[in-house]
């Protein structure tokens, strides 16, 4: 702030919103997109959310990241994206932060143990950072 400087990032809220394609990602990053949430409200077909809002429970089909899912991650690094763990399962903020090579965020969730809701962070995962 010395330098009265301001950032902001354009970002993706749901890895969905890429269609299970590497190169739409890239498209988006080349588009200006510097960051990713994984999932949002509901599952991708790689990605576990923390919660299914079509049956309002959590409903896991990866038990945290596919294999492409991790394949993401790698791409979201390799690009300089930032991979975004709000939205996600336990497993899935677990699994990111096992196989990313880079720093992560949290951009918008709290600490489960100031907050006990679903989508906050588990004391565990944070440990990890």
């Amino acid at each position: 702030m010395k330098r009265n400087k301001i950032a902001s990032l354009i970002g993706i809220e749901g890895g969905h919103s890429i269609q299970s394609s590497l190169g739409i990602l890239r498209m988006f990053y080349e588009l200006g997109v510097r960051y990713m949430t994984l999932t949002h409200n509901c599952n991708t077909p790689w990605a576990d959310t923390w919660n299914d809002s079509t049956t309002n429970a959590y409903t896991p089909v990866n038990n945290g990241l596919s294999p492409f899912g991790i394949k993401i991650v790698h791409e979201m690094n390799r690009l300089g994206m930032i991979v975004d763990i709000s939205h996600t399962s336990h497993d899935t903020q677990v699994q990111a932060l096992q196989n990313t090579k880079a720093p992560l965020i949290f951009s918008h969730s709290g600490v489960y143990a100031k907050c006990s809701k679903g989508r906050n962070t588990e004391d565990d995962v944070l440990g990890l950072l």
